[in-house]
């Protein structure tokens, strides 16, 4: 009932963002992915396979099908004929249980695998979104500094319209003011595209409404404390869980086991049982006396039933080349899941370096270098009212302001990045 909940949910807020002429749907990212799972092409592939791997497991469980034979002969000339029927039942002795444990092991596989691609899939939107908040963040950083260079040009072109100030550092505020509205006008392009990127990626179409909730700040904020270093299995890391990946790995190997024992069980000796009737009459063109005493033609009807059976035996084909190529196989898979376990250690532990030096990065901004900055733009402003220095020292405070602004989005941004590499690296989706 909840995952029906959720699903509902799911498809209102998808037909709310996709209706034509509706206002933006607010999602929040963890929303947004929710809903691209549900509704990727991709994803319903995967379950689709799945589907058709439950299907070969019915398949696998049927029994073989009795072959039923009858002939019949005739007597040339004559008045004698033969008729016979006969039934052979395969038994599959040993082949069977097999099969069906391949089929079972193949449902596993198709199973871990949908949960994979939704692992990837999250983590791909994660990222986008991700740069969305970044672009956006820019953006609003640009309008910001884009504002008070027009406050600061509008300023100083009236003191040098009254002659209060050289033409000169109207100029200049002037150009920094054109060179502020180059970075707006990029930074809004960026936005642009980053949006329609995303929403490419969660089938909406481009002009289809669509509005983050999260802030990049506050996300990063909000997971900050998630990124501690500690030497534990990839399982403790992941709260219990194991990746997808390393599943659908360990399921592969499962599944060569599987058919490494269905090509054992095609090489053992099969048997089959036959049971038949047949009616034959025979006679000569003579007569003789019956036992009354009577005149009767020679001949009669003969009933017979046999049973049997046909045993197959493994002198020389017991399926030796399919069982090398089986056993290569398992152990190809095996050495699959071993890589595949190192590489997601690894992911994990990286991401967890990246995360906890991009959070102090962070830290560091948010607390020491953008409240520097700010109040050295203020003293520097102040002291050029004041005639203290020239006008290129307020517009390079600025600048330094500006740039450290951008480079608090960087820090952002990495520290976004690797929270959602370490997410994806524990398997998380939600």
């Amino acid at each position: 009932m909840t995952v029906l909940l959720r699903r509902m949910t799911i498809a209102a807020v998808l037909m709310s963002a996709a209706a034509p002429r509706a206002s933006a749907q607010a999602l929040t990212i963890d929303q947004l992915v929710a809903a691209a799972i549900e509704r990727s092409p991709e994803i319903q592939a995967a379950r689709a396979e799945a589907g058709a791997a439950q299907g070969q497991v019915t398949q696998a469980r049927l029994r073989p099908n009795p072959m039923v034979m009858a002939t019949r002969q005739e007597e040339l000339g004559g008045s004698g004929y033969q008729s016979m029927a006969s039934v052979a039942w395969p038994l599959e002795l040993f082949r069977r249980p097999a099969r069906i444990t391949a089929a079972l092991r193949e449902v596993d596989v198709a199973a871990v695998s949908v949960l994979d691609r939704e692992r990837l899939l999250a983590a791909a939107i994660r990222g986008q979104a991700g740069r969305l908040l970044a672009a956006r963040r820019t953006l609003a950083v640009s309008n910001d500094a884009l504002t008070a260079a027009r406050q600061l040009s509008d300023l100083l072109a009236r003191r040098a319209a009254e002659g209060a100030i050289p033409q000169l550092e109207a100029n200049q505020a002037a150009i920094e003011t054109w060179r502020m509205e180059a970075e707006q006008v990029m930074a809004a392009g960026e936005s642009e595209a980053a949006l329609i990127e995303l929403k490419a990626m969660v089938g909406l179409q481009p002009v289809a409404p669509l509005e983050l909730t999260d802030s990049l700040e506050a996300v990063v904020r909000r997971r900050s404390g998630e990124a501690v270093i500690n030497q534990v299995t990839i399982d403790q890391a992941a709260g219990g869980r194991v990746r997808p990946d390393v599943q659908e790995a360990a399921a592969r190997v499962a599944l060569a086991d599987a058919q490494v024992a269905a090509a054992r069980s095609e090489g053992r000796i099969d048997a089959s049982i036959q049971a038949g009737y047949a009616g034959m009459r025979s006679g000569f063109p003579l007569q003789a006396f019956d036992g009354a005493g009577l005149l009767a033609p020679i001949d009669d009807t003969f009933h017979s039933l046999q049973i049997g059976a046909t045993l197959a035996l493994p002198l020389w084909n017991r399926n030796q080349g399919a069982i090398t190529s089986a056993e290569s196989a398992r152990s190809g898979a095996s050495l699959s899941l071993a890589a595949r376990e190192l590489s997601a250690r690894a992911e994990r532990d990286s991401a967890l370096v990246r995360a906890r030096d991009a959070s102090r990065a962070v830290d560091l901004y948010a607390v020491s270098i953008r409240d520097l900055a700010r109040r050295d733009t203020d003293t520097i402003s102040e002291a050029y009212t004041l005639g203290g220095v020239p006008l290129m020292n307020v517009i390079d405070s600025r600048r330094r302001a500006f740039d450290v602004e951008q480079a608090y989005t960087s820090a952002l941004v990495r520290a976004y990045e690797a929270q959602v590499a370490l997410r994806a690296a524990r398997g998380e989706l939600r």
